[in-house]
């Protein structure tokens, strides 16, 4: 048992018990030394429910007594030991002093807009600029 006693619900999210995930849950709050991953009993599971599937979200009971969502799974994805990896690599007590969760959302924010920008680019050189030129050749009489 962890010490904690999380509430069943959060903002609509129901918590998450599943016998059959027990041991990953488990493995969450109290560690897996496969991964190296100590644990942290102030995490909680919870589910909510799409029609495309469910979404499976971390929430964190934070110092100051409220909870904060960590990190969600897209509709229908599986929730499984990939979760620890992604703990393992955004653990803030594994990053520099310096480190805010400011920096992790602007450098997630700058991949997006690059990768806007690349689609937008691809857009305009494959489907765009060929239907223009033509229609500029069309409307010159060439």
């Amino acid at each position: 048992m962890s010490g904690i006693i999380h509430p069943e619900i959060i903002n609509g999210r129901v918590e998450w018990r599943d016998s059959g995930m027990d041991r990953l849950i488990y493995k969450i709050q109290h560690g897996d030394g496969v991964h190296g991953w100590e644990g942290d009993p102030r995490l909680a599971v919870y589910m909510r429910p799409t029609p495309i599937g469910p979404i499976y979200e971390l929430w964190r009971l934070e110092e100051d007594e409220q909870y904060r969502r960590v990190v969600a799974t897209q509709p229908g994805d599986p929730f499984d030991d990939a979760i620890i990896v992604w703990l393992v690599q955004n653990d803030r007590r594994r990053k520099p002093d310096k480190w805010t969760i400011g920096d992790v959302v602007d450098a997630h924010n700058e991949r997006r807009e690059a990768e806007r920008d690349a689609a937008r680019s691809e857009w305009v050189r494959e489907d765009f600029a060929p239907r223009f030129l033509h229609a500029v050749k069309k409307d010159a009489g060439w």
